[in-house]
């Protein structure tokens, strides 16, 4: 299960449209044809410089390379080649060991680049310094020095290099500071000042800059090399000129003062950015032995240095993790509703904890879920929800890339936003295969087996979730929905209502427990379940179409048919909208079939997530043997779809 994954070291270019979202929510066929440019212009070069492409993602892909000259030659040539029209599109290159398979490629080397191509700008090329040391003597590549910066998810700060060709866009370092937000923590340390009397006493100050350096560098701080701060060895200059030209944040000043036997040292750590004095000390001691006094004097700044970064790193990863993880916790408090709201309110709690812990995984991948339920719900675009939800499963491959809920997120991505259930099936697979004992797994695996027309298999499997999370509101609800499409009406009723009793708000179960009541063909019941459903929602959503579904069986006519005309109009103040599938129920009922095919064809076209159980809804029952229902079937991929199943 799963495919095998090749390793290698390689160059790697991270391409991407700049502004390639909003285009296409402006203009989808220009937003297309942008892409399609890139595309065909990228493996156009990149077969002329031996280059492959491993992956497109809808606006961007990500190539490899075996000679890091090669793969800026071929940045230089797609970015003049975009010139004429313009396509505004930013590179990022770096080089590293990746893995790949026929489905992904991750690693470091990938996730670099790609934080590269984001601090670019349209027309522009950026370099890491791996990258550039490789094209030192390679007189066609011209490059300026960016500085150093710490970026998301990257241990160590990286020196960034622009490509400065004539004719490619260059940043500058306010540019990319702004959007990384700051500088990396780097620090320069400057040749201590003899004051003394003997001028030969050099050697001594000298020596005490080279072992502070050497200590900085053990620590694992990232330190200006001697011959950068060397050079400004007896020059008067500001510190934040200093800071500008070395690319650093902080800077270690001294002097040395000897008198007779006895010796000063004065150090001072000054933040460049507006020449602030961090701290200073004065150390003072005998000249016994010139070389012991020197090592204890570094070694104690090296204390300082070393105690402050500890205690504030501890503090500051305690603090931040602590609150990123409440965040996250408040986050699926407000997920396991399963409302619209609520699902809008847990992606913001999801999206402020990867901000504070850009590490917490989990944060990533229900986020993802998150953009999954908008989508199926017809809330958000799926394309939009599918490119947002794809890029946070990125980012999770590149902090852990054996996390299994990052492909059962996947799983449910390619079902319910890009209606691609080879793909799905695969995500599945993998996620069996990293984790096959996860209560989570086995609620998503059991949607998909839904989709495909296989529901008795997925109350097998949602028995199983509940095994391990027996009193879980979402595990106990969808089970009472796969008994439902199972058209076991009995047991679905029963489990929903054990599912009230865990929840009695929980609004998937009443909504499920009308459905199940308007497939036993019992309206009036179903109509008292919807208008508890309606309270409970009244805040968010004044018609429901659940209620005038319900009206047309009832033959109540001219009240579905005006109430269809409300949802048809809509209501800014409402935060559900109804969609196509809303509308294709509702004409159902009403026994408008060409009507219904109309809105069942339009939600396919949407996307939206909510079209992929129609071979499994008893509601649809009415149009299953229209041939228009098979050819709907078969757009989305259900009338041929073969799988094999994982076994127990």
């Amino acid at each position: 299960m799963g495919s095998k994954n090749n390793r290698l070291l390689a160059a790697v270019m991270f391409t991407d449209i700049v502004g390639y979202t909003a285009l296409m929510q402006e203009d989808e066929r220009e937003a297309n044809k942008q892409r399609e440019r890139h595309r065909s212009i990228l493996e156009k070069r990149a077969t002329e410089f031996e280059g492959k492409t491993l992956h497109f993602y809808g606006d961007g892909a990500v190539t490899i390379f075996n000679s890091a000259y090669k793969a800026v030659m071929c940045a230089i040539k797609i970015q003049k080649d975009l010139k004429e029209p313009f396509l505004p599109l930013r590179i990022g290159i770096h080089m590293g060991d990746i893995a790949y398979n026929d489905q992904e490629v991750f690693g470091d080397a990938v996730n670099i680049a790609a934080r590269l191509e984001t601090l670019s700008v349209a027309g522009g090329i950026l370099l890491s310094e791996k990258i550039k040391d490789e094209i030192n003597n390679q007189p066609l590549v011209e490059t300026i020095s960016l500085g150093s910066f710490e970026l998301k998810n990257v241990k160590h700060p990286i020196h960034i290099f622009a490509v400065s060709n004539s004719g490619i866009s260059v940043p500058s370092a306010v540019d990319i500071k702004s959007k990384t937000g700051m500088i990396s923590n780097r620090i320069a340390v400057l040749p201590f000042i003899n004051m003394s009397d003997e001028l030969g006493f050099d050697y001594f100050s000298d020596g005490l800059t080279e072992e502070i350096i050497n200590g900085l560098t053990k620590l694992g701080m990232d330190v200006t090399s001697r011959t950068s701060a060397f050079a400004f060895k007896g020059h008067n200059e500001d510190i934040r000129q200093i800071g500008e030209k070395l690319s650093v944040s902080k800077v270690l000043e001294g002097s040395v003062r000897k008198s007779e036997d006895r010796i000063r040292v004065t150090a001072q750590l000054i933040e460049t950015g507006g020449g602030f004095h961090l701290w200073s000390e004065t150390y003072d001691g005998h000249l016994k032995d010139i070389f012991e006094i020197q090592d204890t004097i570094s070694e104690k700044i090296l204390n300082k240095f070393e105690h402050k970064s500890a205690e504030e790193k501890v503090a500051k990863s305690r603090e931040d993790g602590q609150k990123a993880y409440d965040t996250y916790l408040e986050g699926k408090f407000l997920w396991n509703k399963w409302t619209i709201s609520s699902v809008n309110k847990a992606l913001r709690c999801f999206q402020n904890a990867i901000e504070m812990d850009p590490g917490l995984i989990y944060a990533y991948t229900d986020a993802a879920f998150c953009y999954v339920f908008l989508g199926f719900m017809g809330q958000m675009s799926s394309p939009l929800a599918f490119k947002r939800s794809k890029e946070l499963l990125e980012k999770a491959v590149r902090i852990d890339d054996s996390f299994a809920d990052t492909y059962v997120a996947l799983g449910s991505i390619q079902t319910f936003l890009n209606m691609d259930l080879k793909e799905a099936n695969k995500a599945f697979a993998k996620a069996f295969m990293l984790d096959g004992n996860s209560a989570h797994l086995f609620h998503q695996y059991s949607q998909f087996l839904n989709v495909v027309g296989k529901n008795h298999e997925a109350i097998q499997w949602l028995e199983r979730a509940l095994e391990k999370d027996p009193k879980n509101t979402i595990y106990n609800s969808e089970l009472g929905r796969a008994y439902y499409f199972a058209r076991r009406y009995t047991e679905a009723l029963e489990q929903y209502n054990y599912t009230l009793q865990l929840d009695s708000s929980y609004l998937p179960a009443v909504d499920g427990k009308g459905w199940v009541y308007a497939a036993m063909e019992e309206y009036k019941t179903a109509h008292k379940v919807f208008e508890i459903f309606q309270n409970l929602v009244v805040q968010e959503q004044k018609n429901i179409p659940q209620l005038v579904y319900v009206a047309a069986r009832m033959e109540m006519e001219d009240a579905a048919t005006h109430f269809l005309e409300v949802l048809q109009l809509g209501d800014i103040d409402d935060s559900y909208k109804a969609t196509a599938i809303d509308f294709a129920l509702i004409n159902m009922a009403l026994k408008k079939y060409d009507e219904t095919f109309f809105y069942l064809k339009r939600a396919v076209e949407d996307q939206i997530g909510r079209v992929m159980f129609i071979q499994s809804d008893p509601v649809w029952d009415d149009i299953r043997y229209d041939m228009r229902f098979k050819q709907l079937l078969d757009q989305i991929g259900l009338l041929d779809f073969r799988m094999e199943s994982v076994k127990f």
